[in-house]
């Protein structure tokens, strides 16, 4: 896994600039070895790939390496729960919306031989407590929220998802408390997955 240390921590009213810091916060202190992944029936590709658009809830990607270094830290563990990945994303959103602050999200396709197991691999780094099963929506498959806080201090809900055909996790980061975020995680899986060409 891989940790991101700052050296200063930009201090704008702005929720935007103050969450710079969240690259290497999102996830939990401790990392700890992936269980080995189950073999899968790779034989048939997937109808369905993730790409990353340009904006997410009005926030557009951001450019910053950190940030995205953070969205992309737990690819690795994604990818190996979908045997060969057909696709693979990994970026931050950044703008001062009502929603969020931040929005990072990471996901691979392929195929996913216990979605349910999968979702609860995906979220287990992530700093949360509480994690309940929400609606999947219409992709269908397993999801799952928590809320927690960053080591910053940022308020932090994340939602994770996986069927037999894509894994992902969405975090919304905000310098202000969150509520219920189901149906933007919605909007973002829906966002996110398309139909492969």
């Amino acid at each position: 896994m891989t940790t991101v240390h700052h050296t200063s921590t930009p201090q704008s009213v702005g929720g935007a600039a103050r969450l710079v810091v969240l690259a290497g916060l999102l996830l939990s202190a401790g990392c700890t070895s992936p269980a080995p992944m189950p073999r899968v029936d790779t034989s048939t590709p997937p109808p369905r790939k993730l790409y990353a658009p340009e904006t997410l809830l009005g926030m557009p990607k951001s450019l910053d390496r950190q940030l995205r270094n953070a969205a992309q830290s737990q690819l690795d563990q994604l990818k190996r729960q979908v045997g060969e990945p057909t696709s693979a994303i990994g970026w931050a959103y950044v703008g001062d919306t009502p929603d969020a602050d931040a929005l990072f999200v990471s996901g691979a396709s392929g195929a996913v031989a216990d979605p349910a197991d999968a979702v609860d691999r995906a979220l287990r780094p992530y700093r949360i407590t509480n994690v309940q099963t929400i609606d999947a929506g219409e992709l269908g498959g397993e999801a799952r929220c928590g809320r927690g806080r960053t080591e910053a201090g940022s308020y932090l809900t994340a939602c994770g998802w996986a069927d037999k055909e894509t894994i992902g996790v969405v975090a919304f980061v905000s310098s202000r408390p969150q509520g219920d975020r189901t149906n933007e995680f919605l909007r973002v899986r829906n966002e996110l997955e398309r139909t492969a060409a």
